[in-house]
């Protein structure tokens, strides 16, 4: 295979590449001066100066620009990433992040109720599926002011709660109260009761000694503690950060949707040996493609991976019995809630929210 050099995190060929590679991808965006959206995870741009000239909310989109950040209609303008995405299966998880207080923006009810009018303006004319977009926000506000406005598209917030500046260190050190006192039973109830769709949390609610921490039963990734989960959700899409290699295949069996820092296409096998797939809801594999996969040599399985890229059906093109033979048996396994019908309908209006997914973190990867 040739040589991959990953691309910059929120860049067009990082975006183009998670989409493609696999079942969609994850990204940033915040408002501009002049109130357009570009992609940046950030809430200033590198170099000197006082931090509020540095803020992305007090420059213009053509100043950002000239620093090299992506504009979201630039990707809207990339038909490889748009027909992709309307073609059923793939899933862009938005991250709408609020200022740095040196923005001196104090009305974040009014810049969530913004970013979400002007999300729907750009989005209206591509007439999505069913279930392709998910809007996150650490903000507690996201969930309330989505209501406020009928914003058309699911949101859900990012746990645990993280203030939007500062070092990564400080930030982990400042959100873990949070982390402490919010259960993952605790986060399911209040999930449901505002209407939203799916968690997003942070992998530590469920794996190593940091989800002993809280009051309360732990949940996992596997036994018996995934079970009480599954339970607890009942059909509730859960999206999990960070996605490590060696846990990819049972977080995803568990049925996990993954957020991956780990896109690079030259891996082809796990650290259990097993075979890698990187599309397992916008391409599912059939048993006999899994098994042929499984039982090649290391040597021989980026050709039959390439090979099965090019032969299977995607989600869209499959048939009906195939669509809901995938979600029935989810739906047992994971205990959805209602009957199989429920699901296969469900299914063919887009992807269950329960179903895993493998999505790339910031397109591909993290490079921050």
């Amino acid at each position: 295979m040739t040589v991959w050099n990953q691309p910059k995190e929120n860049s067009i060929d990082a975006l183009l590449h998670g989409m493609q590679f696999a079942d969609g991808v994850e990204f940033d965006l915040r408002l501009s001066s002049d109130g357009d959206f570009v992609v940046y995870h950030n809430e200033l741009v590198p170099g000197e100066g006082p931090k509020s000239e540095r803020s992305i909310e007090r420059m213009g989109t053509d100043e950002l620009r000239s620093h090299g950040i992506v504009t979201f209609d630039g990707l809207l303008s990339q038909r490889p990433f748009t027909d992709a995405w309307q073609a059923g299966g793939k899933t862009a998880n938005i991250e709408f992040k609020v200022p740095h207080p040196a923005a001196q923006i104090d009305d974040v009810d009014g810049y969530l109720r913004a970013m979400m009018r002007l999300l729907e303006e750009k989005l209206g004319p591509f007439d999505l599926p069913d279930r392709s977009a998910l809007i996150y926000s650490f903000s507690p506000r996201i969930g309330p002011v989505a209501k406020s406005v009928g914003f058309e598209f699911p949101v859900t917030r990012l746990s645990p709660y993280l203030r939007p500046w500062g070092s990564k260190p400080i930030r982990r050190l400042v959100g873990t109260p949070n982390f402490i006192l919010s259960t993952v039973t605790g986060l399911i109830k209040q999930h449901r009761k505002e209407g939203m769709p799916a968690l997003a949390m942070a992998l530590q609610y469920l794996q190593g000694w940091e989800r002993f921490v809280h009051l309360g039963t732990p949940m996992a990734i596997r036994g018996g503690g995934l079970e009480r989960l599954n339970r607890a959700r009942a059909g509730m899409g859960l999206h999990v950060w960070p996605a490590p290699l060696e846990l990819e295949a049972s977080m995803l069996e568990a049925g996990f949707s993954l957020i991956s820092d780990n896109m690079d296409p030259r891996v082809v096998s796990l650290p259990d040996g097993g075979a890698r797939w990187s599309r397992p809801a916008s391409q599912p594999l059939d048993e006999e493609w899994r098994e042929r996969l499984d039982t090649a040599a290391d040597s021989e399985r980026a050709d039959l991976i390439k090979e099965a890229g090019e032969s299977l059906p995607t989600w869209s093109e499959l048939g009906v019995s195939r669509r809901r033979g995938i979600v029935v048996e989810q739906g047992r396994r994971m205990f959805w809630t209602g009957s199989e019908d429920k699901w296969a309908a469900e299914a063919e209006g887009g992807l269950p929210w329960g179903s895993p997914r493998l999505t790339g973190h910031r397109g591909a990867g993290d490079t921050d």
